[in-house]
């Protein structure tokens, strides 16, 4: 018996005498709180059953500057990606905002720039917590099918998200895209509240 977050797990045999294997966890994340901790909950559990991780961030095209500058609330990602599209002048933007005002930044490329540091330093916080098989993955389209489709891709047994993004309605109880991905996916889903 192993314990993830002092919660039992028996990774043993199912009631039916069938192996209950979970080899491949599918991490869905946005940079949001919800979704760091989905992949904190996720990373624990692959490393207690010695599952591999994708983590995938998904790139909204569209996204209007006021939502990017929630998703990249944290100043170091600011900085980060402006360091990248925007070389030596970092520390002249505060907010994703300032940044997406700025006439010299491609805002295609900002978002672009900006998914992958979300999905690598989420990927660096699985490494960090004993998961040895991670691969961090950035894919343009629709938050839930894109999920849908990767999962049914990679062969996740298992998909963790968060319960609000930072979506327009995040407000909600259980927020469209979750509900979306937990009643059409074809494996299991944990949803972090």
């Amino acid at each position: 018996m192993t314990t993830v977050n002092a919660i039992p797990l028996d990774t043993g045999r199912l009631g039916n005498g069938s192996m209950a294997m979970i080899r491949h966890i599918l991490v869905a994340t946005d940079g949001s709180d919800k979704a760091q901790e989905a992949v904190a909950l996720a990373a624990n559990f692959a490393r207690a059953i010695g599952a591999s991780v994708t983590i995938l961030h998904v790139i909204l095209h569209g996204v209007r500057a006021d939502e990017m500058n929630r998703l990249a609330r944290s100043e170091h990602l600011v900085r980060s990606v402006s360091g990248v599209v925007l070389p030596g002048q970092e520390q002249r933007f505060i907010s994703m905002h300032d940044l997406f005002q700025s006439a010299q930044v491609d805002i295609g490329e900002t978002v672009a720039v900006l998914g992958e540091r979300i999905a690598e330093d989420a990927a660096e916080e699985v490494r960090a917590i004993g998961v040895k098989d991670v691969s961090p993955r950035v894919e343009p389209g629709d938050y839930a099918e894109t999920v849908l489709a990767v999962g049914q891709e990679i062969g996740a047994d298992l998909i963790f998200v968060g319960s609000r993004g930072l979506g327009r309605l995040s407000g909600m109880v259980l927020g469209s895209v979750s509900q979306k991905i937990v009643q059409r996916a074809l494996c299991s889903v944990m949803v972090v509240r």
